[in-house]
């Protein structure tokens, strides 16, 4: 703002000339007065300060800076490389309300521009000393530690994205595959961000990742956090993402990589507590960011309108600027339960106020974007679909799914040799929508806080075969599947906490001829729940059969369109009842060459053959998947010299239901229109399936059959062909 600051005035009679002065003055004043309100404000509104994130970022031609610090701090500023350092800091304005402090310029407002990559740091009064501190909202970080460390200006264009048509996927779509960046795969070279990048990418070379059949990756949390190697769950920077990791374009690529392949992907954030290293929102100001402590460290301070600004966000950064398709949020139960046995010393609540918040904000920006949560134990109010009240524009409860701790601990159970009996609560519904409930039976959590990885613990000392029918429950039950890295490959070795480096050995899981096996089976099974959505993720699920004498258990989808059975057991069975019935197809058989493991008995009708069948073959250790044949396919019959006498017809008979399954007596009759040709149309046959037939004379008593070898033919997925015999 500028005022006028010298008045030129005519000549006038003193008396005038002090009226006229007076009056002058007080509507200059009157002017600046009014001019320094409206610039008091950033963007000239008094509100606009919590419309926008904390931090130094560039929109357009205009810069921004905010930051909060302590009450009592005066003479904030910004320095950098681009303010010659400390001695060109440029000044910043305080709110009335003390809350910020913030800067509105151009390029022109520092002796030079601001590049992408330039250091800055905030300076400012504190206690009588000045003192110099890292941005807490900085994208960008040299490192972590905040003595040495600079935050680094991070310009938004700077990165070019090239899957500019990606849409975010409905949630059924979502079948994830969770991973830590550092310590994925051992291959490929670079930061680790890189190497997952090359298993992305479907250049002929390494491409793990894109030939999964996941249809999203999760990654465990990539935010700056104190050192190099860490799981991620101890935050030091919310918006800044790992230096070590490759910064904030290595995920950018990550994410463009994924989207072109039609992956998600999902972020892990900490927001039940502040890390312990390298803190910088406690060293800015702990009264405003923390409020009590947990096991973990200090608690989160949810009821102060300055700390939920931070968070909120954060989120919408993402969202927005990695174009992120969802967020899995740690141990909730934290952040809304007072109560919670993780917190040492209580805060003054809010959790529940501000998840709300967050999810209403988020949801505006995006309906799609997914937010899940580890809950511990399933609490179903939280994914809610109406709580009865309306927070930041929506009812919903404030997040989409949970991590079903019921599916995880019984199914494990039975895994690793529990009673059957713990599957009934597994295959069945969980909330008040198949939404809800985001499936696993590994997680980072439960095979590296304990040494409990399935292939090292699987019942009978099976592990693979346990894996593959971890894989077949997981990818198969009803919700959201997620599997965690390894468990694909028979991976046996804990995921160690934090220190430790240790990667996937992927070429092994591609090579080794188990390996190869139970990777081959996971993939199948993304195959078939990928060619039906909706029936796999949200449609009926049953149990039909549990017999843990025999080592079997059978749940049904969508109204029996699909039947699992998984024998547990040693024994290999065949005819055994599972409680269903119908003409199915075989499409997954652990006992097929390209899944056997151990080399245990072929139990199975036929890869992709149709039967009518009351009962299954169930291979020991192994899994069958069937699905409901189609009846789509029609057959036009022709029966050639078919001469007879009085009274008799010519037939059909064959191998199938349809056809009367060899039984003369349900033959189907043909027309003699063409007589001595004989033919008909059997319409509502199982589709794309192989059938054995011949022509039958018959009357009241005896019956005639075509000589010869049975006649066959395979029906069409749809439509009609034809197919003779003669007599």
């Amino acid at each position: 703002m500028h005022c006028l600051t010298s008045i030129s005035l005519p000549k006038t009679p003193r008396l005038a000339f002090l009226d006229g002065l007076r009056l002058l003055l007080i509507t200059l004043l009157l002017t600046c007065s009014f001019s320094a309100l409206a610039d008091a404000w950033l963007d000239g509104d008094p509100n606009a300060i919590w419309q926008r994130a904390p931090g130094v970022y560039k929109e357009g031609n205009t810069w921004y800076a905010i930051v909060h610090t302590q009450a009592t701090d005066t003479n904030v500023k910004l320095y950098g490389d681009f303010t010659n350092g400390q001695s060109g800091a440029v000044s910043m304005t305080r709110t009335p309300d003390g809350k910020f402090w913030w800067f509105k310029g151009t390029d022109s407002s520092f002796a030079r521009a601001p590049a992408h990559g330039d250091g800055y740091r905030f300076l400012l009064t504190r206690g009588g000393q000045q003192q110099s501190f890292q941005d807490p909202a900085a994208r960008w970080v040299t490192h972590s530690n905040l003595t040495s460390g600079m935050s680094k200006i991070y310009l938004s264009d700077a990165y070019q994205w090239s899957s500019s048509n990606w849409q975010r996927p409905d949630q059924n779509e979502l079948n994830i595959y969770q991973l830590h960046p550092l310590r994925f795969t051992d291959r490929n070279g670079g930061s680790p961000l890189a190497e997952v990048l090359e298993e992305l990418n479907d250049n002929g070379s390494n491409d793990y990742l894109s030939d999964l059949g996941a249809t999203a990756i999760q990654l465990l949390p990539v935010n700056e956090f104190a050192g190099e190697l860490s799981w991620g769950y101890n935050p030091s920077f919310f918006y800044a993402v790992e230096s070590s990791y490759g910064g904030p374009d290595a995920l950018k690529a990550v994410v463009d990589e994924a989207h072109k392949q039609g992956m998600a992907v999902i972020l892990d954030l900490e927001f039940n507590h502040l890390g312990i290293g390298d803190n910088i929102l406690y060293t800015m100001n702990n009264a405003t960011y923390a409020d009590g402590d947990t096991v973990w460290g200090p608690l989160y301070n949810f009821n102060n309108d300055v700390a939920k600004h931070f968070l909120i966000q954060n989120v919408l950064y993402l969202a927005r600027e990695y174009r992120i398709d969802g967020f899995r949020f740690d141990h909730t139960n934290t952040i809304h339960n007072n109560n919670s046995g993780y917190i040492t010393q209580a805060g003054d609540g809010g959790g529940w106020d501000f998840l709300r918040e967050l999810y209403g904000n988020i949801k505006t920006e995006d309906p799609n974007i997914w937010f899940t949560a580890e809950e511990l134990p399933d609490w179903w109010g939280l994914t809610a679909d109406n709580t009865g009240s309306t927070v930041a524009g929506s009812s919903h409860a404030p997040m989409d799914s949970q991590w079903t701790d019921t599916f995880h601990d019984n199914f494990k159970s039975v895994l690793t040799g529990g009673h059957l009996d713990n599957l009934w609560p597994v295959f069945g519904h969980f909330g008040d929508g198949w939404q809800d409930a985001t499936v696993y039976s590994e997680s980072h959590d439960e095979v590296g806080n304990t040494d409990d990885r399935i292939a090292k613990r699987g019942r009978d000392g099976k592990g693979w075969e346990m894996n593959q029918l971890s894989l077949t429950g997981t990818v198969l039950a009803r919700g959201t599947p997620m599997i965690f890295m390894g468990q694909e490959g028979g991976e046996s070795t804990q995921f160690h906490i934090d220190w430790w480096d240790d990667r996937l050995p992927l070429n092994d899981y591609e090579n080794d001829a188990g390996r190869q096996k139970v990777l081959a089976w996971y993939k199948k099974m993304n195959e078939i729940r990928g060619a039906d959505l909706q029936s796999f993720a949200s449609a009926d699920s049953l149990v039909t059969h549990i017999h843990n004498n025999n080592g079997v258990a059978a749940f049904s989808r969508d109204g029996g369109k699909y039947v699992v059975v998984m024998n547990f057991g040693p024994t290999t069975w065949y005819n055994y009842d599972v409680g269903i019935s119908g003409t199915y197809l075989e499409v997954a058989n652990t006992s097929w060459s390209q899944y056997n493991l151990g080399g245990v008995p072929v139990a199975s009708r036929g890869e992709g053959v149709a039967n009518a069948i009351s009962n299954v073959h169930i291979p020991a250790y192994g899994a069958v998947v069937l699905a409901r044949a189609s009846t789509s396919a029609a057959v036009n019959f022709t029966c050639n010299n078919g001469t007879t006498s009085w009274g008799q017809n010519v037939y059909v008979v064959g191998n199938i239901p349809q056809l009367g399954s060899w039984d003369t007596n349900s033959a189907v009759q043909l027309s003699a229109t063409s007589y001595p040709t004989w033919t008909g149309t059997v319409n509502n046959l199982p589709a794309n399936t192989s059938i054995e037939w011949k022509c039958i004379k018959r009357d009241v008593g005896a019956v005639v059959w075509q000589g010869g070898a049975n006649n066959s033919v395979t029906t069409p997925s749809s439509g009609a062909v034809n197919s003779t015999g003669s007599f």
